[in-house]
């Protein structure tokens, strides 16, 4: 996608609220624009609701691994996991009502990244649980060096960017 995008117009006139749209309308795509402007409104709803309704089925997961109390792994007679939605609902609620939109989309990509970076790295470990017999857990730091290295260097080129420097 980022590729398509910087391919359609330059990084420094892409838009940070709706980048494919407006890259489009630029070239004169307008058709494509209006289809790239619905398909943001229709997915981001969507999205939302995956997340909710996925977010107790975590939750109990944790809880039967003993991540997290017990109390998130208890369901009602029907099989509902009455607490479990109840605490996740409340804090998606109070997030959503008190945080401005732009810094939780930018938490959010930010969150995708490192999900996806400690995924990957969970891949590499489940296939070579260790590097050396005389150090058992090499490969486990060399993999939690580089998701600290990851987020940190993600966090100074953040700071960076939006500093008089950065500009």
């Amino acid at each position: 996608a980022a590729l398509a995008l910087t391919g359609m117009q330059h990084y420094t006139d892409i838009s940070p609220e709706s980048g494919f749209p407006e890259a489009m309308r630029s070239n004169g795509i307008h058709w494509a624009a209006q289809i790239a402007s619905a398909g943001e409104i229709v997915v981001l709803p969507i999205v939302v609701l995956i997340s909710l309704m996925a977010q107790p089925r975590l939750l109990y997961v944790m809880a039967k691994d003993g991540l997290l109390p017990q109390a998130f792994a208890e369901m009602d007679e029907n099989g509902n996991l009455y607490y479990a939605t109840m605490v996740s609902g409340i804090v998606m609620v109070s997030v959503a009502s008190f945080i401005p939109f732009s810094f939780l989309d930018d938490v959010l990509a930010a969150g995708q990244l490192v999900a996806f970076s400690i995924m990957n790295s969970s891949v590499i470990a489940l296939r070579k649980k260790s590097v050396d017999a005389s150090h058992p857990f090499q490969l486990d730091h060399l993999l939690l060096a580089f998701n600290v290295f990851c987020i940190v260097s993600g966090l100074i080129a953040k700071l960076y960017l939006h500093s008089t420097a950065g500009r």
